[in-house]
């Protein structure tokens, strides 16, 4: 009897705990206020709560990693759904583009940040729940590959660090030796790399 009263208990607070997602219109796929983006998924420590950081990699391109790989940054801006530095720090700014070092083995693609045209990476801005705190949050939900819709975006094992891949609609093979991770990008201002 007492176990079943308390798994009610615990039933009616994780229920009455969550954050209430607001409705309307969509949300505008433009957020000129710089930020970064914590990645978020709790079955992996490894990333959870760890932010996209920058890597110069050469050739004008910035590289993405997991922190605390790279470099935090908090110049990100979202224009017209594509995640860009800002213009005010990089000329000719920098957009996310999905186009590199395609896996076969895994079936990923990685995202990275250059000024050329290849395909770029296109969000929706949604309102979801933090898993860790139930506060309301803006996250990035993925949306295209330039023309081509749908995926997932994750992260896997490179080298000691994680790097960003999409994976296309579809796509469920893995490779054990290096598990791709799918997370949520969740929009921080003013974020302290800790």
């Amino acid at each position: 009897m007492m176990q079943s009263l308390a798994l009610l208990l615990t039933s009616i607070i994780a229920a009455s705990s969550a954050c209430t997602i607001p409705t309307g219109p969509p949300l505008s796929n433009n957020i000129t206020q710089g930020f970064s983006l914590q990645l978020q998924n709790a079955s992996n420590p490894d990333v959870h709560n760890h932010f996209l950081n920058i890597w110069d990699w050469g050739g004008g391109d910035q590289h993405l990693f997991v922190s605390p790989s790279g470099n935090l940054t908090s110049e990100l801006q979202l224009i017209d759904g594509v995640i860009t530095l800002s213009s005010a720090f990089w000329d000719p700014p920098r957009r996310a583009v999905i186009n590199g070092e395609y896996e076969p083995l895994d079936n990923t693609t990685k995202m990275f940040m250059t000024e050329r045209g290849d395909p770029r990476a296109i969000w929706n801005v949604v309102y979801g729940c933090n898993p860790d705190t139930d506060a309301l949050q803006l996250q990035l939900a993925f949306k295209a590959r330039g023309d081509e819709l749908g995926g997932l975006l994750g992260v896997r094992p490179f080298n000691g660090m994680y790097d960003f891949r999409w994976k296309g609609p579809g796509t469920s093979v893995n490779d054990p030796n290096r598990p791709w991770t799918h997370v949520t990008l969740a929009v921080v201002h003013n974020a302290t790399l800790s």
